[in-house]
């Protein structure tokens, strides 16, 4: 009886400290204070679908579980995963908000029409000076849709390089390659490589060299014959 409790204290000891080794839960998400979402506006169409979601939370590390609710769904729905899709054409809007915190809240905008945006097109590489400002077109298509419908957000990918006003009016302010990116209210967009160059480098890429000049050679006299210096030729 002895041998048989021994043995039962010793495995009791060796699950306590296999127990002790193993590591606890991993903790759990900390309480978001600050979120972004991918669009503030979504501009879908009739039958069409885009997906909106949590683009950053802050701090580091917080749960991005959010829940999504829409005012009008005549107009559109929207699922657990943030899948917008378009009923009929309307305007509604979505209230996203954190699992987490529930006074973290956002609005957002849906726009359902008949015709979005299909296609964007702008330069996709642009040379600068250092302080040189330079406007950037996005060309929209189809052409013939709302003038509001062929809006978008501009983003530099490092501000610090380039920045960008909402009108795509581009500021360099130090040497480097960012890309510039446009976006319509629908997720179509496009991607511009800006490269900014010191004044001496943008000079000198800008430099025209002179074609040389073919100088006719005089014909050479016959045997017997002098070349004055206004070019006469005497015998």
């Amino acid at each position: 009886m002895r041998s048989v409790m021994k043995r039962m204290m010793v495995i009791v000891m060796i699950v306590a400290v296999l127990t002790a080794q193993m590591p606890g839960k991993a903790a759990a998400a900390a309480k978001p204070i600050m979120m972004s979402l991918n669009y503030s506006t979504v501009l879908v169409k009739v039958h069409g679908k885009q997906t909106l979601g949590v683009s950053s939370i802050a701090p580091n590390g917080a749960s991005k579980a959010v829940k999504y609710e829409i005012a009008n769904r005549k107009v559109a729905t929207v699922s657990k995963k943030g899948v917008v899709k378009g009923k009929k054409i309307g305007v509604t809007t979505i209230r996203v908000t954190s699992k987490k915190n529930k006074k973290l809240r956002k609005l957002v905008k849906v726009i359902v029409a008949d015709k979005v945006p299909t296609k964007v097109k702008m330069s996709s590489s642009l040379k600068m000076r250092v302080a040189q400002k330079k406007t950037l077109k996005a060309s929209v298509s189809p052409a013939k849709m709302l003038k509001v419908y062929k809006k978008g957000s501009w983003i530099s990918t490092d501000t610090e390089t380039v920045s960008v006003s909402s009108k795509g009016v581009l500021t360099a302010h130090r040497e480097g390659t960012v890309s510039v990116i446009f976006t319509t209210l629908n997720g179509k967009r496009a991607v511009c490589q800006v490269t900014v160059m010191a004044d001496q480098a943008a000079a000198a890429t800008t430099t025209v060299v002179p074609a040389a000049v073919n100088t006719p050679v005089p014909a050479q006299p016959s045997s017997g014959a002098a070349v004055t210096s206004a070019g006469a030729v005497t015998r």
